[in-house]
């Protein structure tokens, strides 16, 4: 039965990679890489799934698997109908053996020389048949060379296959012809609504539902949004447990690794750009990836500064507390109707299935 752990191990070895030197680019750790080969991280996919694919899509990149085929063979996985989409038949499986009556049937028998020889010598020797006379092409009846249905002649020695060919063809043509015209009313409905680019500011995104492509999150709904003090509130003024949004402004972010109180693990993430993720806390949100390219929101409001600010040379992480904004009651105020960005607003903001 194909095993999405199995077929990862086996492109490793193909292409001559260690498992050390898997763990060193990735800094994943042994042990959760020895569970992946041997399929026993797949057995927990409905706790911490968003840990577990995001481990398996960081080592599928070290063997430069494209992400869409990893993320094909996780949704797959996860629902334990995975198939073997990762790898070929050449390479699963080496090839069988010969039977024993296909060797039998290469083996023809040996004549016997002597045998052979005595047939020859008792045989007298005979004569060649007689030559047949080949009609000439002079006397042929000019009647037989008219009768002779030429058309049908030449449809005999048509290929059999050629009528299967062109069914295949045309159901080819047919399938490329609908995923066209499925893009095309995808890009006509959706793609010409993308907010544009370059104003100063820009309204709040609408929040949106369905899974992202890149992560296994959740939209959030209007009872959830990270841009207004929609829970309950502290002595402070601020919610109990606060959201940093963390948007992919400038260019996408190939990972962002982030690390809060309530997973107390330090995970990556891969944003595209426009779209953002929703990390919630209660005292301790920390992560490290590239700031030029991001754009941080607590309840709406920018938080700017984040190096001069936030930056820990020794765990080389931007580190924000919980007392940092207790400070002001800028963060506990409603979100704004526009947001201070030179860039339009996140087209998305997901939110993370799982929580501690």
């Amino acid at each position: 039965m194909p095993s999405l752990g199995h077929d990862l191990a086996t492109i490793r070895e193909n292409r001559g990679i260690s498992l050390t030197e898997i763990q060193q680019s990735t800094k994943i750790p042994s042990h959760i890489l020895a569970a992946i080969e041997d399929d026993s991280i797949f057995s927990d996919m409905g706790n911490g799934s968003t840990y577990i694919r995001s481990y398996v899509r960081t080592y599928a990149k070290a063997l430069a698997i494209e992400d869409r085929k990893i993320i094909y063979a996780l949704n797959k996985a996860e629902k334990g109908g995975y198939a073997g989409s990762l790898i070929d038949d050449e390479e699963r499986s080496d090839e069988a053996p010969p039977r024993k009556d296909e060797e039998e049937d290469q083996k023809e028998p040996q004549p016997d020389a002597k045998n052979e020889q005595q047939e020859q010598t008792a045989k007298p020797p005979q004569e060649p048949p007689p030559a047949t006379k080949q009609p000439d092409s002079s006397v042929l009846d000019s009647e037989d060379i008219h009768s002779v249905d030429w058309a049908n002649l030449g449809s005999q020695f048509q290929p059999a296959k050629s009528s299967k060919n062109k069914k295949k063809i045309s159901i080819i043509v047919a399938v490329v012809l609908l995923i066209a015209a499925a893009f095309l009313i995808y890009w006509f409905f959706f793609m010409t609504q993308t907010p544009t680019t370059g104003s100063s500011t820009g309204s709040l995104p609408a929040e949106t539902t369905g899974d992202s492509n890149q992560l296994n999150t959740v939209a959030l709904t209007d009872g959830d949004s990270v841009l207004s003090t929609a829970e309950s509130s502290s002595s402070d003024g601020l919610a109990d447990t606060l959201a940093v949004v963390v948007y992919a402004a400038y260019d996408k972010l190939e990972p962002i690794r982030v690390y809060t109180d309530l997973s107390d693990e330090l995970n990556p993430y891969w944003i595209d750009q426009g779209e953002a993720i929703a990390f919630k806390f209660v005292n301790s949100f920390q992560f490290r990836g590239k700031l030029e390219h991001l754009i941080l929101l607590l309840n709406g409001h920018r938080i700017s500064n984040l190096k001069e600010q936030f930056y820990n040379a020794e765990t080389g992480r931007i580190e924000l507390s919980r007392s940092f904004f207790e400070k002001s009651s800028k963060w506990s105020r409603p979100a704004p109707d526009t947001l201070d960005m030179d860039v339009p607003p996140p087209s998305v903001i997901h939110q993370l299935k799982t929580q501690k």
